[in-house]
């Protein structure tokens, strides 16, 4: 479990808050959100926290090792593979090329196909654990 501190940005009338999360709390391995300042995560607010708590999230992250493999390694080594295959079959570089970009195109749908299954599967929705007042929040950034 990765564990969290943010602000409640929104409450939504399905039971979802929207939490954002400064850079001292990201987790993400995406260079989009690791140069943003704040990002805004949606977590699920069984508490009851309103706007403006300050909160503690857990986010489940048992699916991260697979999901990164996948996300960063599949499309490199289907790249390389169609490299080979294609330099194979025509022995010249533009056939290699050719055959890097196929793979490559394929592990990038192999990607976005892995990430629609896994949104259906698993929920990555964080949970809130906690609202902290001004002590706890004093405490946390002390230590």
């Amino acid at each position: 479990m990765r564990i969290g501190e943010g602000t409640i940005e929104e409450i939504k009338e399905d039971g979802l808050a929207k939490i954002k999360v400064s850079r001292d709390f990201l987790y993400v391995a995406c260079s989009a959100c690791a140069g943003a300042e704040h990002v805004m995560i949606t977590a699920y607010n069984g508490l009851g926290a309103q706007e403006g708590n300050r909160v503690r999230y857990e986010v489940d992250d048992s699916h991260l090792a697979m999901s990164s493999f996948i996300c960063f390694m599949m499309p490199l080594l289907l790249a390389a593979a169609g490299a080979l295959a294609g330099y194979g079959l025509g022995a010249e570089t533009m056939w290699g090329t050719a055959g890097a970009v196929i793979g490559l195109v394929c592990g990038a749908a192999g990607v976005k196909y892995y990430d629609n299954r896994l949104g259906k599967m698993i929920d990555t929705k964080a949970s809130i654990t906690a609202i902290l007042d001004d002590e706890e929040d004093n405490e946390s950034s002390i230590a």
